[in-house]
């Protein structure tokens, strides 16, 4: 998996797998109502939470005054900010719909 650390690639397997069951659960309640609810969008943006926290699972194991003053250097690291960014705004916008509707 990801990381340099036995510890990062740890968590970094554990937490796809995670995002596996996730998805496979979204994609089963899309097959089972024909239609893609707000808890569905919920669960994919989980999905994508999960997968930029497993490709950058340093950031996991820093204390939080040293993530902010780490710098995206390479494709991976700005990558999963953009996975992270898109999953908390699905994430968000599933919670509203579901408060809301």
């Amino acid at each position: 998996m990801f990381g340099k650390e036995r510890k990062h690639k740890i968590f970094s397997g554990v937490v796809l797998l995670t995002a596996a069951v996730v998805f496979a659960g979204s994609v089963i309640n899309v097959y089972e109502y024909g239609a893609v609810s707000f808890e569905t969008v919920s669960g994919f943006g989980s999905v994508l939470l999960l997968v930029s926290f497993a490709l950058i699972p340093e950031f996991a194991f820093l204390k939080l005054s040293e993530a902010f003053k780490l710098t995206m250097q390479n494709s991976r690291e700005i990558f999963s900010e953009r996975l992270l960014l898109i999953g908390v705004l699905l994430v968000v916008a599933g919670f509203i719909g579901r408060l809301v509707f």
